[in-house]
């Protein structure tokens, strides 16, 4: 009696995957499902997965009984034949009531070929043991099937594009100014001064650099027989070399050397003892900074220059020596550098 009552619930499985399937599936054959007097669940659940897997393939499926007492592998190859269909397939469990041993037919009209399988179903949980026949009939199905079945979508690689490099800097041309403290380690007076430069860049960040400073305010110095005023500009050429271009801190390094112009003026409470000279001198210049980019084009500039200068020269105002150019210089300055 299971056997009539199987085919129906295959059929209305079968209706009820035609009921959400396209109006017109594009089959990819006919399966002939054989079903036997089942009288086990675990048979009866594997029939039914395996043909709701089969409609979704999409294969369409028929079912008819099959008499296990007859030669089995004849009725199968006969269905395939008679039905004018792809293939057909049938589970038969063994009829000695002691055993578990399933068989698994298929016959494939296209290909001629006959493949049966036998496999060892456990007790216990009904449901786990269908589903472990469903697979290996599928599994059976499918390599029977193999020019028919459908192939899981293979994606294909995405393949990234490496980021393009970012564009090496063109030579560029730049304007700095800036104030800073120009202190003398000696006991020359320290003094507030401007400052400017001018360089051309490479794009490699080495540089040529033209650098002034001076014009300021006069620094006045009072002695016990007088004071002096002093005046000191500086103007240099030399080479500077920046680094990492493209980030926000960038360092950079520079030597250079010109003339150093000192002006000073003496007044002394000595009749005939005022002092009033102009010196100009030659000057080293060694340079380290760290700019900020602010932008592209602009950034925040702060450097420290040591400077030397030669020969010694020394003001004096009556008899008194109140000042000595002969220590090294320290320029510490910060502003904004412009690149265009």
């Amino acid at each position: 009696m299971t056997g009539p009552v199987l085919l129906v619930a295959i059929a209305l499985a079968e209706a009820a995957t035609a009921s959400v399937a396209p109006r017109d599936p594009q089959w990819r054959g006919l399966v002939v499902v054989l079903v036997p007097p089942i009288d086990d669940d675990v048979t009866r659940n594997a029939l039914a997965r395996v043909s709701g897997e089969l409609a979704a393939a999409p294969f369409k499926t028929i079912t008819k009984p099959i008499d296990p007492d007859r030669d089995v592998m004849a009725q199968v190859e006969a269905a395939s034949s008679d039905q004018a269909a792809t293939a057909a397939f049938a589970l038969v469990r063994d009829r000695d009531p002691g055993s578990g041993r399933v068989t698994i037919w298929v016959a494939n009209r296209i290909t001629g070929t006959t493949t049966m399988q036998r496999m060892q179903v456990e007790g216990g949980n009904v449901d786990r043991a269908a589903a472990r026949l469903a697979v290996e009939t599928v599994e059976l199905v499918r390599a029977s099937l193999a020019e028919l079945w459908p192939q899981p979508r293979v994606e294909a690689p995405v393949i990234e594009k490496p980021a393009a490099p970012p564009s090496a800097r063109g030579a560029r041309l730049a304007l700095g100014v800036g104030v800073g403290l120009l202190n003398d380690f000696g006991d020359a007076p320290m003094t507030w001064a401007p400052q400017i430069a001018l360089s051309y860049s490479w794009p490699a960040g080495l540089g040529l650099r033209l650098f002034a400073s001076g014009f300021g305010p006069s620094t006045t110095l009072s002695a016990s027989m007088g004071s002096a005023r002093f005046e000191r500009t500086i103007v240099t050429l030399g080479l500077v070399q920046s680094f990492r271009a493209d980030r926000i801190v960038q360092p950079m390094i520079g030597i250079a050397g010109g003339i150093n112009y000192l002006a000073a003026h003496g007044n002394s409470s000595t009749a005939g003892a005022d002092y009033d000279r102009v010196s100009v001198t030659g000057l080293g210049m060694a340079s380290v900074g760290v700019g900020f980019a602010l932008t592209t084009r602009l950034a925040i500039l702060a450097e420290a220059d040591v400077l030397m200068a030669w020969p010694v020269r020394e003001v004096i105002v009556g008899f008194e020596t109140v000042a000595t150019f002969d220590r090294p210089s320290l320029f510490a300055h910060a502003g904004l550098l412009a690149s265009f």
